[in-house]
């Protein structure tokens, strides 16, 4: 029995991985991932005109390098709290179409192209969760909506873009779902590429309309470490509950798995909270980089399993150096993608 069994065997039933091999065992090689149709990375931006300057179509550049085949680009719009039944498009910090339209050019122009995706974001003022959003008014709400997921749809199929995400992390929506299915039903009279939804990782169970979609896509931000404290192992331990979840929630939509998030801030303990973007905590880039490769490690060999797309590199080239954020930038994190996603 090699060792790649004896570690699914023992992390499925949840049994520490240190006891069975030594320290000097605890694997440091690339993690195996590079059969994944899609190796994605999510390029982010809150400025109208952010995506097209040139250290913007830098990056880009450089996501193709690393090994990347896809990269999403998201566009915010903003509401002023979840009861509100409008949101708006802010011409400071919502992307133009011009500026997107110069991004997916530029992706598409490399000795190494990259396939794109367009997700839409709406964030609420306050600071609270967009999952909490439930509009006074469902039926003005999603009117608008439909409009401005449309317009974008429209756009995403004059460009060619191979993916369009129709919603991201609303599921204070869910029960709306005759108003969603009119959405997507919208949605695919103008575009005719790959259709998603993007949903929380606790939320994607309990999305009614998976089987109106293309491919099921899921945030995925769960604990996958107890302790401060960890190594590789336990984080490959830590996995395998929830690879049984999401491998149950493939068999009942009827769909391909799409990780349309997942990120690991560079501190101590990211494990343990990874949808925790505030919490104060000390740096660990070795932390960061052991949960990516535990994540590419776990997943890279599950057919059920579409990709993933990495959360996040910043289109200005920002958060490098002793940052606490997500991105893996001229990070330990960087090299575990380049190791795994090797051309």
């Amino acid at each position: 029995m090699n060792q790649k069994t004896i570690l699914g065997l023992l992390g499925a039933v949840g049994v520490s991985l240190v006891a069975v091999f030594g320290c000097s065992e605890l694997p440091t090689g690339p993690a195996d991932s590079n059969r994944m149709p899609v190796k994605g990375i999510t390029l982010v931006d809150w400025t109208s005109n952010g995506y097209e300057t040139p250290e913007s179509l830098t990056q880009i550049n450089d996501i193709s390098l690393l090994g990347a085949n896809m990269v999403t680009f998201i566009v915010t719009v903003y509401q002023s709290d979840s009861r509100a039944s409008e949101f708006r498009v802010d011409p400071d910090k919502t992307p133009t179409q011009t500026a997107i339209a110069n991004a997916i050019v530029r992706a598409k122009s490399l000795s190494f192209p990259l396939e794109v995706s367009i997700k839409p974001h709406i964030d609420l003022d306050n600071g609270d969760w967009r999952g909490d959003i439930s509009p006074r008014d469902p039926a003005h709400w999603f009117d608008q909506y439909k409009a401005f997921i449309v317009d974008w749809a429209r756009f995403a199929e004059a460009m060619r873009v191979e993916q369009f995400v129709v919603g991201t992390e609303l599921a204070g929506t869910l029960e709306h779902e005759s108003r969603w299915c009119d959405v997507i039903r919208d949605v695919r009279s103008v575009y005719s590429g790959e259709l998603i939804y993007a949903a929380s990782w606790d939320e994607a169970p309990l999305v009614p309309f998976w089987p109106d979609l293309d491919v099921v896509g899921v945030n995925f931000y769960a604990p996958v470490s107890k302790r401060l404290q960890t190594n590789r192992l336990d984080l490959l331990a830590g996995w395998q509950p929830w690879l049984s979840r999401i491998r149950l929630l493939h068999k009942k939509a009827g769909r391909e798995i799409l990780l349309t998030e997942i990120g690991y801030r560079s501190v101590d303990g990211a494990g343990m909270h990874p949808y925790d973007f505030r919490r104060q905590a000390s740096v660990d880039f070795q932390e960061q980089a052991d949960l990516y490769w535990a994540a590419l490690e776990a997943t890279g060999d599950k057919p059920w399993i579409r990709g993933m797309y990495w959360w996040n590199w910043f289109a200005n080239g920002s958060g490098t150096d002793l940052s606490t954020d997500y991105t893996p930038r001229r990070k330990p994190a960087e090299r575990e993608l380049d190791d795994a996603w090797e051309r």
